[in-house]
């Protein structure tokens, strides 16, 4: 039950970044700036030491993702890797050292859940589901910006009498 959970996790965030990947794809099936393509020789080792995302997902499909995590939060790659730099050999991102990486799992299971609770109790397509994802909340913001909350009902600024506050709505 637990590896079906993550699974539809996984498909959640795939699918997430896969509509993200699309609408940031360059307009006239224009190739991406430098190239965009790998160049030739063996193809990357696979990732080490997933524990929230399917353990059969290759190296160029966990960096797409990670590529979108790094858009929704606003950061780069050393925010929850160890990572001196592009290609060097002291990155590790496999290591555990992290407290924000730690985070960014629960994180990806909590929207997992979600995504799969919605799925569960909304009878709709998977295809017409909005899926909750990192940029659900985080907006570019490492930490989420949360609005102050509303006064209470008769508060100084709240509504008059204890009556709700407008809608905005005519």
């Amino acid at each position: 039950m637990t590896r079906f959970r993550y699974g539809i996790a996984a498909l959640g965030i795939l699918a997430l970044t896969g509509s993200m990947m699309a609408a940031q794809a360059p307009a006239g099936g224009q190739a991406p700036a430098g190239g965009g393509q790998r160049p030739a020789g063996p193809p990357p080792p696979p990732p080490k030491n997933l524990q929230v995302l399917p353990k059969d997902m290759t190296t160029p499909q966990v960096q797409a993702l990670m590529r979108n995590i790094n858009a929704a939060l606003g950061v780069q790659c050393g925010y929850c890797h160890v990572f001196e730099g592009p290609g060097n050999p002291a990155n590790d991102f496999a290591s555990d050292t992290k407290p924000t990486k730690l985070v960014a799992r629960v994180m990806m299971q909590m929207t997992g859940e979600i995504n799969q609770k919605l799925a569960a109790n909304i009878k709709k397509p998977a295809d017409q589901m909005t899926q909750v994802g990192c940029m659900t909340c985080h907006r570019g913001e490492a930490i989420p910006k949360v609005p102050p909350p509303a006064p209470a009902p008769g508060a100084p600024g709240g509504a008059p009498g204890g009556a709700a506050p407008p809608t905005g709505r005519q």
